[in-house]
């Protein structure tokens, strides 16, 4: 019998129930429950052997301090089950449901349980099924997470913030910024983070599908539409989302015509396939991403406005890596670790002097092509720890690959007036700012809108006399 301190006094948990209910103590279910302070008060067998410990090294400790990202918080914040999430525990997966404990109104925990033995028995079972695919696609499916948006910066810190409020609602979210600066990473784990996090994540890159073909894409057809329909015709994207969030990647680029579509659809919350007579419902999340100007497009008149502040309720501007570069140390150690699960090296990091010259380049391809290198480098490399100057290829030593705008068949004279004449600008840019700083160096940092840290490497790198 455990001791009722465990349970805080306005909890009226039935311990008899939970720990002398030999229904609990079986070997084909895992059973944890916490009360509302988040301290475990059961835990079965079934848990107690994958974890490796006894019931009293388990029982009344915080559940965060036991199992890591079990999410039973949140069940108790949001008073509300969920069912189908993909559950690890100590290397192995389960699919779990969660629900509170509640005493008349009020919830007093919450418990976790599995809804198979493992996983291997989950799939089996889903096979059985008239349609598992569609059961387990948005489980099954690796989704980043807040713990995977790399950054301790000023702005990335305030980008994290951002996604976080962003998670709790279910507007619609806007998110902007240069290819490459890890847009679709933020959508994914606010998705995750939400309380549409155990329903399906759809996305849609617009710029990829073909024009006469994204109608149907996002919003399906019904048999006979057009020829070359699929027999029982297809659902669209949106109806795939339902109750979960649609993500529209590179929305700049969808044609006018579909922009009136789209609107309609998000103001009457209905869709309605090709050929179709009936409505959809759709409780469904927007998120857009792109790495264009909407209001110059809105200006331009190619896009519409109306559409533009529909989609744009919240919004998130992701910093190019060149304003964060400080970031680039934990870039670097993140995207490693990536790499060599990818292509099973066995990188440890890079030399301090290679770190500094990777914060003192501008990456134009931002993180997309950090990670290019990196995998270069490591395929290249033979250290664990790797030294980019014995490299045989450097971003930075070729204009034909990252700077489009320079012409292939710029010659070596060229490049080099082009290296004067820009560190000729940056100089005198520097100089300017510190002379109207009265020699602060920080606040010139900010009128330059770079990091104090950079300005020094810059200066020791134009060598500028103060």
């Amino acid at each position: 019998m455990f001791n009722n301190e465990l349970i805080s006094n306005n909890s009226k948990i039935d311990f008899n129930f939970f720990v002398e209910n030999e229904l609990l103590h079986n070997h084909f279910t895992g059973i944890l429950a916490i009360d509302n302070e988040t301290k475990i008060f059961f835990c079965n067998s079934f848990f107690l052997k994958i974890l490796e410990l006894d019931a009293k090294d388990v029982v009344g400790r915080y559940v965060c301090d036991v199992i890591d990202d079990c999410k039973l918080y949140d069940t108790i914040v949001q008073g509300s089950s969920s069912w189908g999430e993909i559950f690890k525990l100590n290397g192995k997966k389960f699919i779990i449901s969660r629900y509170p404990i509640k005493d008349g109104k009020n919830v007093v925990g919450a418990v976790l349980k599995t809804i198979f033995p493992d996983m291997i028995i989950g799939r089996q079972v889903s096979r059985k099924l008239t349609n598992p695919s569609e059961i387990f696609r948005a489980y099954n499916d690796h989704l980043y997470t807040c713990m995977d948006i790399i950054g301790e910066s000023e702005r990335m810190l305030f980008v994290k913030k951002l996604a976080r409020k962003a998670a709790r609602s279910c507007s619609n979210l806007l998110i902007t910024g240069e290819s490459g600066t890890g847009k679709g990473i933020v959508a994914e784990a606010i998705h995750s983070r939400s309380v549409r996090r155990d329903r399906p994540f759809i996305k849609v890159n617009c710029a990829a599908i073909p024009d006469t073909l994204l109608e149907s894409e996002l919003f399906g057809y019904v048999e006979g539409a057009f020829t070359g329909a699929r027999k029982k015709g297809k659902p669209g994207k949106f109806e795939m989302a339902i109750g979960g969030t649609i993500f529209l990647d590179e929305i700049g680029d969808m044609p006018f015509y579909m922009q009136a579509k789209l609107l309609q659809v998000i103001q009457d919350k209905k869709v309605e396939r090709i050929g179709g007579t009936e409505s959809i419902d759709l409780d469904v999340r927007i998120i857009s991403a792109t790495n264009q100007d909407i209001q110059e497009l809105v200006r331009e008149k190619k896009f519409r406005e109306d559409l533009y502040y529909r989609l744009k309720v919240l919004e998130i501007k992701m910093p190019p890596l060149r304003e964060s570069v400080e970031d680039i140390p934990l870039y670097v150690e993140g995207l490693l670790n990536r790499i060599n699960k990818k292509i099973g090296s066995d990188a440890v990091g890079l030399t301090k002097e290679s770190i500094e010259i990777l914060q003192n380049y501008n990456w134009p391809g931002n993180v997309r092509q950090l990670e290019n290198f990196l995998e270069q480098a490591v395929n290249y490399s033979d250290e664990a720890i790797i030294d980019i100057n014995k490299l045989p290829i450097r971003p930075w030593e070729n204009y034909d690959e990252f700077y489009g705008e320079i012409e292939k068949n710029i010659s070596i004279k060229n490049q080099k007036d082009l290296n004067y004449t820009i560190e000729k600008t940056e100089r005198e840019m520097i100089i300017e700012a510190i002379n109207k700083c009265n020699g602060n160096k920080s606040k010139a940092a900010k009128l330059l809108n770079i990091h104090r840290s950079a300005l020094y490497k810059k200066i020791k790198r134009l060598e500028i006399q103060l």
